[in-house]
């Protein structure tokens, strides 16, 4: 982690990953930098696009404190590698299909957290379709009970304190999709969290774990079969659970 003294750093570094993102990348990085508070970082990195997003991203170069366009694992693989240059108290991750909801979402829970210290602050999203339309709204609170069982919070633009990647680790990059579901699971019980009943984060609705339901759910249950208080058998109980529902979800076109 770079070595900075505390005034010197940052509120929040966020961290956006992208690949062949042209479509929606602008959206997301002018969000950042129309944000009314500036105690903030930008971090970019590009699994090597190839279908212009570069050529976006450099027009915003002056606002981005680390950007690179090399191949990697996947999103996982390049939040580590953003992590490894983030300097900010708390870390904040947004798809490139993602943008904050407004210009005074990051004032939000900075105004929030004001000196205070947490390890989570959660607020809630607004689901959003290709065309920016609001199509519904989700999440909630840090719940230690159950996570895993479900995703009660709104990962992009979910603040985690950068200390809980010093004592928990990284995210394991053989995920594609769950990744930080897997990071959430090792959060103890004694988690201090924070909840902004605030709308800060439009989620496009046709991101990778939106539109990959199926491997989503795959994947989960590998996180929670990893996880000790699940386990294998909690793991596939829980996955089957949420198989017979998808359908129904689907039906009734619910974000799942």
């Amino acid at each position: 982690m770079p070595d900075q003294s505390p005034a010197s750093r940052p509120v929040l570094s966020i961290i956006v990953a992208t690949y062949n993102a042209a479509r929606t990348i602008e959206r997301c990085l002018a969000s950042v930098v129309s944000q009314s508070c500036r105690d903030w970082e930008l971090i970019v990195i590009d699994g090597m696009s190839s279908d212009g997003t570069m050529a976006i991203v450099e027009r915003f170069a002056p606002h981005i404190a680390y950007g690179a366009s090399e191949p990697d694992d996947g999103i996982y693989d390049a939040w580590n590698k953003a992590l490894a240059r983030a300097s900010g108290q708390y870390v904040c991750f947004l798809g490139a299909d993602d943008a904050f909801s407004d210009a005074d979402a990051v004032s939000a829970l900075a105004d929030a957290t004001a000196g205070k210290s947490f390890d989570l602050v959660s607020s809630r999203c607004r689901w959003v379709n290709a065309n920016g339309d609001a199509v519904g709204e989700g999440g909630g609170a840090w719940n230690f009970a159950k996570i895993g069982r479900r995703m009660p919070m709104c990962h992009p633009g979910l603040w985690h304190a950068r200390s809980l990647f010093e004592r928990y680790g990284h995210f394991e990059a053989s995920y594609k999709i769950t990744g930080d579901l897997d990071f959430l699971l090792r959060l103890p019980e004694s988690t201090n969290a924070l909840h902004v009943e605030r709308i800060t984060v439009n989620v496009e609705i046709a991101g990778i774990s939106r539109a990959q339901v199926i491997r989503r759910l795959r994947e989960q249950r590998r996180a929670l079969a990893t996880c000790p208080r699940f386990g294998p058998i909690r793991a596939w109980a829980v996955w089957a659970d949420k198989m017979w529902r998808y359908p129904i979800a689907r039906a009734l076109d619910i974000p799942f």
